[in-house]
């Protein structure tokens, strides 16, 4: 009995090694095989997007379970190919085909005349590109919640003078979109990093399309140190916004504003950085915008659909003494629009002076402002547009403005 027992021990013992044999051989080759999956993984990062994307900076959303989907296209990697895009490239991992667990997109796709005059008369979006852009390109960032994390985007368009070539139409310029993943948990909490990434990256694809297509322009700098969206300090253009000068709330400023010159449209605003609504309804936030040509028709057209424009709508209903009732907005903090027209060199132009004053509303639904106080509204928003107008380094002098009238104010609150 006793030899029995010991050889059945052997048995289990045996059977217990080739057991635990089996699965530190599997354990191992689960682990060369994520090894190996992730490795193809990342030589397809490098070599996506005709190797434009930031692939160092992207290692940390490549996954070793799955493999990645490339889809990419475009008449400058496949000349037979039908189609507008100079770019287009998508690189997803994870399951998912409408939301996998991250993605990234690059597109530079030619602007025919259609779209580029299209583009010119929509909304634009100015000083939100974290980092200096010549003459003839423009560009924004923006911030999006995905199901898992988050994302950053980055637009920028750019003029090509000697226009494109092996396009079905004439087209001189281009835009290029990119779409970066982030880690952060939402939009609101997007870093700087991530943003300036998106932006180098638009910037290098922008680089890439001129190389290959010798449009008659210089690379754009990516070396420049990135300015802030937001600083203590308007840009040169935006200079003339001085708070002290114009009297308005002494409180400590951001400004946000172009940083060169576009003689299509300019564009700046300041607000105050403190907490609270100060004492006597000062004025808290500024912004001035300016349009010339058919950027000035777009921008007047978006503001008459609006019921915003010159013109719109009757003026408070006032008491014998001036006083106004003015309510609450739910998104919007009551504001003074101020609009001039002028004749510059793009033509036909508009400036739109806003000035917002510091109003509290507590728990209240309506406010009383005293009439003096509703004068001084108009007085600051008229020295605004002198000061903005006169400045030799703002945007109507190097536009070579002239014969300005002044067009009417605009009261953007609730009556």
């Amino acid at each position: 009995m006793r030899g029995i027992r010991g050889r059945t021990w052997l048995l289990l013992a045996a059977a217990g090694a080739a057991v635990l044999a089996l699965i530190g051989g599997t354990a191992v080759w689960f682990s060369a095989d994520r090894d190996r999956q992730r490795s193809d993984n990342l030589e397809q990062l490098g070599r996506a997007c005709a190797g434009l994307l930031p692939h160092e900076r992207l290692r940390g959303f490549v996954p070793d379970d799955s493999a990645g989907v490339l889809e990419e296209y475009g008449t400058m990697l496949d000349p037979g190919r039908e189609s507008r895009a100079l770019l287009d490239c998508t690189l997803a991992w994870g399951p998912g085909r409408w939301e996998p667990e991250a993605l990234v997109q690059v597109r530079a796709e030619a602007l025919i005349a259609a779209q580029a005059a299209a583009d010119d008369e929509g909304p634009r979006t100015v000083g939100d590109f974290p980092m200096p852009l010549p003459a003839g390109a423009r560009g924004g960032i923006m911030a999006d919640d995905r199901l898992n994390g988050s994302a950053v985007s980055a637009s920028l368009r750019v003029e090509c003078p000697s226009g494109l070539r092996g396009r079905s139409r004439p087209a001189e310029s281009f835009r290029v979109t990119v779409d970066l993943p982030s880690a952060a948990d939402d939009e609101y909490d997007v870093p700087d990093a991530d943003r300036l990434l998106a932006a180098r990256t638009a910037v290098d694809v922008a680089n890439w399309v001129l190389g290959h297509q010798d449009c008659g322009r210089e690379p754009i700098r990516t070396s420049a140190s990135p300015r802030q969206a937001e600083g203590p300090e308007p840009t040169e253009i935006c200079a003339w916004a001085d708070p002290d000068e114009l009297d308005f709330a002494a409180e400590d400023w951001e400004f946000t504003g172009d940083a060169r010159y576009d003689g299509r449209a300019g564009s700046c605003a300041g607000r105050t950085t403190g907490f609270g609504v100060p004492d006597g309804m000062p004025l808290v936030e500024l912004k001035a915008e300016s349009w010339s040509g058919e950027f000035a028709r777009g921008a007047y057209e978006r503001h008459t659909y609006a019921g915003t424009a010159p013109g719109q709508g009757a003026r408070s209903p006032a008491a014998p003494d001036g006083t106004v009732a003015i309510r609450t907005a739910e998104f919007s903090p009551p504001a003074l629009a101020l609009w001039a027209g002028s004749v510059c060199d793009g033509g036909p132009s508009y400036h739109r002076i806003v000035v917002t004053p510091g109003i509290s509303f507590d728990d209240e639904q309506e406010v009383t402002v005293e009439g003096q106080v509703r004068k001084r509204f108009s007085a600051d928003a008229r020295a605004a547009l002198d000061r903005y107008l006169a400045a030799d380094g703002g945007w109507p002098k190097r536009a070579h403005c002239h014969d300005t009238k002044v067009l009417g104010e605009v009261e953007e609150w609730l009556r």
